[in-house]
């Protein structure tokens, strides 16, 4: 599409003949809409071919919007690699922030938020280079626009019907950037919105901007060049573009009539503004509601904390999701009232959500430099500080700083910002909140714990007396970091009197250079044991009892490896020095961690290792496509459907009984699951290079006290769910991430040593050499981290260990001569804040990889400043400048390679492997999305699972059914999921964090168990028969696969708690899957003969084969010959493999 040429100040929108043009409207008309698809805002989406070209005026968009879709000129209308300005002078230009309240009405947020422009004076406009941003330059201000601060989902409308030549409304998420100068002659400085500053209180959030142009004189070509820059910046973000007609309310603001809560409680005051500081859309949808504000302040009046916090969470989780742009929230008030009295007070959830006894709520404030938002209260993991505080509820907030962009990065320019909330603090309700200290991991995500002294009953500095004497350690980054081992996240588990507790060496190489035993001490198998009742693990019924774990003692930090000889002695814990950080009299032991059975992947900064290592790029490609084929045969055979779901899914459903039904790939709730964990594993594949080995775990590394093992042997024994243990024997490869240098990767000798054999599912390093292996291993100690380890022979390097980087030589932080202040402390922090480099350079490094190798001498350099980089939060030292750091990346050039995405760069074919290892997947992966497109939501049902008296209990099944959904969109809408399918899978959600996927995962899953057994218990009440149960659950099923909500909404997997009931006679000829196969094969060959017969040349001639016998084959020449023509047959075979099984398998 284009827009031709005004006239009488009227635009006109060029359509080509053939042309699918897609419309919007609030209304919905049965004889335009096709499928009732709603956009971003909420609208019915429609679509209209034009078979002849027109011309279509923008003056007919009153009631409904186009969406644009520019043509080729429009998209490439300027030169994006120069900066263009534009000189408004005999214009008015209109810049207004505030928010659309209804589809076709835009209102301001106040007086001050609009800036006008008299034709006297002068504006411009910048487009800067590539697309990266828009400047809009009014005198003393300029506003920064870039594509972070917009809503994509929604995006922008294009109004050429008022009387102005064309105004423009951007949907933001977030408020942009903002400078301003003392006077036009100066350089602009980042304006920031302070408590107790000049420029005072908070911003709004605004919702919409609003950037309006109008010439008198009928001269267009300035507004006309200025649209059409917009359109290139929008479409080179994907954002999308609408035109049509939004009504500007003059004189009505927003923010007109502020409602204060000011006189009423903490919590009532903190769910109000979490509520309203979403937006200013939000805030006016609340106010301009007289009923709907009349009832809320009927709530806060009640003075009921909890009913009140209820209510403002539940509009807030309305307000957020991504179809209730213009939800009118009041008028949920009372279906939310009536949840609450009906279901929540009788709820697991809310049980369960009262007796947590690791994991605490507590307030959680986002600041930016124009903002202060308030989100529901953090659930998180408990430590060392929560549990000894009085009401961590009260005494605590989380607290995060964010640019207005939404991005963790703090610039320099943002420092001030940071550094007055760090020494100042700030005002909420009643609570003055100062900045107490953090975890290790939350100082790069700029996350903070802020105490008030007033609720906690103790000042800032009685409490951080309390957490231990840190005034011995003078190295301000080190004291800083030692600080924050109270903080770490753990469980609580037994008191444990120091006169069962002693000191041992360490054990250092000769010269004293290293330390063997770096972080790691013993302990009796008998403490073992006690420590893992008190953490709750069921011992006695096969219970998994790790052989080490991560733990807090004290001021000490580290592992404990088990030790039975001291068994029965009068010293049952062992600590070494270099585990001890700092005095403390705290004794009771917490566990961060312990090992496990852990799955490994690869990544790729292993897979870059691996290749330079020998293992050619044939081979890599084959374990990717034997991980896709594993996740296809799932859609094929049952038992392979039973394993994708054991390893990939929450372990909560009944799997065993469920087991009985024998085509869980074709029943609609199970094939939802398996599609949902296919398309995830295939989206890591694509975007990490995220390949799945069976032979390879994660471990945490320890030391061999027995002295058994000599230099370059390890032992490693691997138990497995059956129990059955196999250990280790041969060459396995081994690294930690991250792993940049070529030395990060060893592969040592396995061997089996009798005495070490109470020792599983860890990595045992030797205890003698020159230098520790875990030091030649990215510069790893042995306090936690956790190693790679690859036993797989085909993946296991034949070369010689290439030298390791010297990891020791790096910057060492000078003391000072006197106890390290809080000054001190503030200044290290800021220092991280601002040079936090490691994802750049990290970036950085897999291009040099790409473009110069990973031995060139760029790269070794950069891994190098990479590892300095990681160990800044302890040094202080940070490799690079920014300055520096921009050298690299011109240095690297302005193109990237195309397994990195990145679509703000020109991209290139990359040849190595990385390259060959996403152009492979990304072509599996369209074969599979365009195979296994969205499901209707109609839903047949398996009649065969009815039994005949199923009717009776219908009744019954609602009531319990209506239970369960309420349980279920209590957990999946607290943790951000869409739908139960999201939350079995455990895939990300809008607020989960990497680091707290397991924190998630498991408080997920104890939830799911507390409703699963709530339910089960209500389900066999007053039921004995095995007919009445078998009713029962028939019942159950019915009603679930008849709920007609919307598909998020179903709660499919309701009747599949009662497994062993519903499936008690369940019977599907057995037949059934390998007559599925036999067609498979049959099409295999048939297709082979036809379409692929020089692939038939490959095969043994006297034998016919399976589908899955044909790849095994190709993959077994692969193996041997490094044959990259068969690695492209065997990719055909296997793409050719989806289409067969989504043709026979799951119609």
């Amino acid at each position: 599409m284009n827009f031709s040429n005004r006239h009488r100040n009227i635009v006109s929108i060029f359509i080509a003949p053939n042309t699918e043009v897609t419309f919007c409207t609030e209304l919905s008309k049965e004889d335009l809409v096709e499928r009732k698809t709603l956009n971003g805002f909420g609208l019915y989406v429609f679509k209209k071919t034009y078979r002849q070209p027109r011309h279509k005026s923008t003056k007919q968009l009153s009631s409904v919007w186009l969406l644009f879709n520019p043509c080729a000129e429009l998209k490439n209308c300027r030169n994006n690699k120069r900066y263009d300005r534009i000189v408004f002078e005999q214009y008015t230009v209109t810049l207004v922030f505030g928010a659309l309240t209804l589809p076709y009405v835009f209102q301001c947020a106040g007086p001050k938020f609009l800036y006008k422009k008299h034709r006297h004076s002068t504006w411009n406009i910048y487009f800067a280079r590539h697309d990266s941003f828009i400047t809009i330059n009014m005198n003393n201000m300029v506003f920064k626009l870039k594509h972070d601060h917009i809503d994509m989902n929604r995006g922008v409308i294009i109004d050429t019907t008022t009387t102005s030549d064309f105004t423009l409304y951007v949907c933001l998420k977030n408020n942009l950037d903002e400078y301003i100068s003392q006077n036009q002659t100066q350089d602009c400085t980042r304006r920031f919105y302070l408590p107790n500053t000049c420029d005072g209180k908070w911003q709004p959030s605004f919702s919409t901007l609003r950037f309006s142009i109008h010439s008198k004189d009928q001269n267009t070509l300035i507004n006309d060049q200025c649209l059409k820059y917009f359109i290139q910046y929008f479409t080179h973000h994907s954002i999308p573009i609408y035109f049509g007609s939004i009504n500007f309310l003059d004189n009505v603001y927003i923010y007109e009539n502020d409602v204060l809560f000011s006189t009423y409680s903490f919590i009532i005051q903190y769910g109000w503004y979490m509520l309203t500081s979403i937006n200013c859309r939000i805030y006016h949808q609340m106010v301009s509601n007289v009923r709907g504000m009349e009832q809320i302040l009927q709530l806060a009046n009640e003075n009921d904390d909890q009913r009140f916090y209820y209510v403002m969470e539940r509009l807030q989780r309305l307000a957020t999701a991504p179809e209730n742009y213009f939800l009118d929230l009041p008028s949920k008030l009372p279906d939310i009232l009536c949840e609450y009295e009906e279901f929540y007070l009788y709820s697991t959830y809310y049980k369960m959500d009262q007796c947590w006894e690791n994991y605490v709520r507590i307030p959680w404030f986002r600041f930016t430099p124009t903002r202060r938002l308030i989100n529901p209260f953090k659930f998180m993991k408990s430590n060392r500080v929560f549990r000894y505080v009085k009401n961590v509820t009260k005494c605590m907030a989380f607290v995060d700083f964010r640019d207005d962009t939404g991005s963790e990065f703090i610039s320099s320019e943002l420092i001030p910002f940071l550094e007055y909330y760090l020494r100042h603090g700030f005002h909420f309700a009643n609570r003055h909140y100062v900045y107490l200290h953090h975890a290790q991991s939350q100082v790069r995500k700029k996350q903070f714990y802020f105490y008030c002294e007033e609720e906690g009953d103790m000042t800032r500095e009685e409490l951080e007396k309390w957490m231990g004497d840190f005034d011995v350690e003078k190295v301000p980054a080190k004291n800083t970091a030692r600080r924050t081992q109270p903080f770490s996240s753990t469980d609580d588990t037994i008191e444990i009197n120091g006169n069962i507790v002693d000191t041992i060496s360490d054990i250092k190489t000769d010269d004293k250079k290293y330390n063997f035993t770096d972080g790691v001490g013993q302990i009796s198998s008998e403490l073992n044991l006690e420590i893992h009742y008190a953490l709750g693990i069921d011992i006695d019924n096969d219970g998994y009892i790790s052989s080490v774990l991560q733990i807090r003692y004290g001021g000490c930090k580290g592992t404990l490896a088990v030790n039975p000889q001291l068994d029965e002695q009068d010293k049952q814990l062992l600590i070494r020095p270099s585990m001890k950080k700092f005095e403390c009299k705290h004794t009771r032991l917490e566990v961060c961690k312990r090992s496990l059975r852990r799955r490994l992947c690869l990544n790729r900064e292993v897979i870059n290792l691996l290749s330079y290592r020998g293992i050619s790029s044939e081979c890599l490609l084959i374990y990717q496509l034997q991980n896709i084929r594993w996740l296809i045969e799932a859609l094929i055979f049952n038992r392979s459907a039973l394993v994708v779901f054991q390893e990939k899914v929450l372990h909560i459903l009944p799997w065993s009984e469920i087991s009985s039904h024998q085509c869980l790939y074709k029943e609609p709730f199970f094939r939802r699951l398996l599609l949902k964990t296919i398309f995830n594993n295939l989206h890591q594949l694509v975007t990490r290079a995220h390949i799945r080995v069976p032979q390879a775990r994660y471990m945490f590394g320890i030391v061999d006290e027995y002295r058994v093992l000599q230099r370059e042997e390890v032992f490693v024994q691997i138990t497995y769910e059956d129990g059955t243990k196999i250990v280790l024997e041969g060459p396995i490869a081994i690294t930690k991430n991250p792993c940049h240098h070529p030395g990060d990767l060893l592969v040592l000798q396995a061997v089996n040593k009798k005495c070490l054999h109470h020792l599983y599912d860890v990595l045992v390093f030797p205890q003698q050499g020159s230098r520790p292996h875990s030091s030649e291993i990215s510069g790893s100690d042995l306090d936690g981290d956790e190693y790679t380890v690859i036993w797989d022979t085909k993946l296991v390097p034949i070369s010689s260990n290439p030298p390791s980087y010297a990891y020791d030589s790096e910057h060492t932080p000078e003391p000072l001569d006197r106890i390290v202040t809080r000054d001190d402390r503030l200044k290290v922090i800021l220092d991280i804040c601002e040079q936090d480099n490691v994802g750049k350079l990290s970036t950085l490094h897999l291009i040099f990889v790409d473009k110069f190798g990973i031995d060139s001498d760029q790269a070794i350099r950069l891994a190098g400043g990479i590892s300095q980089e990681l160990d800044s939060v302890k040094s202080g030292h940070h490799p690079y400048t920014t300055e520096e750091i921009r050298k690299l990346t011109t240095e690297v050039g302005t193109k990237r390679p195309d397994f990195m995405q990145a679509t703000n760069y020109e991209q290139y074919q990359s040849e190595k492997v990385l390259g060959k290892l996403f152009r492979s997947i990304n072509r599996l992966m369209d074969t599979f999305s365009q195979s296994f497109i969205e499901e209707e939501t109609f839903i047949d049902l398996d009649l065969t699972l009815l039994h005949k008296d199923y009717e009776k209990y219908t009744d019954f099944a609602e009531d319990l059914y209506k239970q369960y959904k309420f349980e279920m969109m209590e957990i999946i809408r607290s943790y951000g999921f869409s739908n139960e399918i999201d939350l079995f899978c455990c895939i990300e959600s809008h607020n989960m964090k990497a680091n707290e996927r397991s924190d998630i995962q498991y408080t997920a899953q104890e939830l799911l168990k507390a409703v699963f057994g709530d339910i089960r218990k209500q389900f066999l009440k007053d039921t004995s028969s095995f007919h009445e149960k078998k009713a029962k659950a028939s019942a159950c099923y019915f009603v679930a696969y008849n709920d007609h909500d919307t598909k998020d909404g179903r709660m499919l997997s309701f009747p599949w708690l009662f497994a062993s009931q519903l499936l008690s006679d369940y019977s599907i000829d057995p037949e059934d899957e390998e007559m599925n196969m036999v067609i498979i094969n049959k099409a295999m060959h048939t297709w082979l003969k036809s379409q692929a017969p020089s692939l038939l040349d490959v095969l043994p001639k006297e034998d016919s084969f399976s589908c899955m016998e044909i790849l095994d084959i190709f993959f077994d020449k692969i193996f041997a010959n490094d044959d990259d023509q068969m690695v492209d047959h065997a990719e055909t075979l296997l793409k050719r493999m989806i289409l067969l099984t989504k043709n026979t398998c799951t119609n």
